[in-house]
């Protein structure tokens, strides 16, 4: 009798290992798609939104506001457009014959909207060096590179690490929200809302 198991017993386990080896083999990872080409990865030039944007910088031989044509990403929110211009803004001029009015190192903490007005927090070194023109330059880029690109900012309002401030550098007050100053800019290129 001993020798009819065995043979019974070697079925059993063969037959266990086989289904053990179609269960494993269905358990196994479904293929993995390809990883996508690079041209599928990345958007097309055509996915790619921009708005052709203009920043205001002081001219070097009279301070006066020159506009500065570029072309930026546009994500079709007001917000974050305007917060990407302002970065732009504070990384200088993108060629020659302007002026960076901010020290290295100056940068947005934040921007936000209450109604027509735009709340632009700066941080750094934003209330060192310079004087009057200066400190003319640096307040009115922001405010007229603002106005000028998005028609609904009517005035800015301009605070240092989230507090309100008097002043940056000791000339202009900066207690209340500032409208563009067309008379800043060279040639008077600069009134509010030309752009968007």
């Amino acid at each position: 009798m001993t020798n009819l198991k065995r043979p019974r017993r070697r079925a059993e386990v063969i037959l266990l290992t086989a289904a053990l080896c179609a269960l494993l083999a269905s358990c196994r990872e479904a293929p993995k798609a390809p990883p996508p080409s690079a041209e599928q990865a990345a958007p097309s030039a055509a996915q790619t939104v921009t708005a052709s944007r203009t920043l205001f910088y002081p001219q070097a031989d009279d301070m006066l506001l020159a506009p500065c044509p570029v072309v930026m990403p546009a994500t079709g929110s007001p917000q974050q457009d305007m917060a990407a211009l302002i970065r732009r803004y504070l990384a200088g001029p993108p060629g020659d014959g302007q002026v960076q009015p901010f020290l290295e190192h100056s940068a947005l903490r934040a921007l936000f909207l209450v109604g027509s007005e735009a709340v632009v927090d700066l941080t750094g070194p934003v209330r060192a060096g310079g004087g009057s023109a200066t400190e003319a330059a640096r307040v009115y880029g922001i405010v007229q590179t603002l106005a000028y690109n998005f028609s609904d900012v009517k005035s800015v309002r301009i605070l240092v690490d989230g507090q309100e401030v008097d002043t940056l550098l000791g000339h202009l007050d900066l207690s209340r929200s500032l409208p563009p100053e067309p008379r800043l800019v060279a040639g008077s290129a600069g009134t509010q809302g030309d752009a968007e």
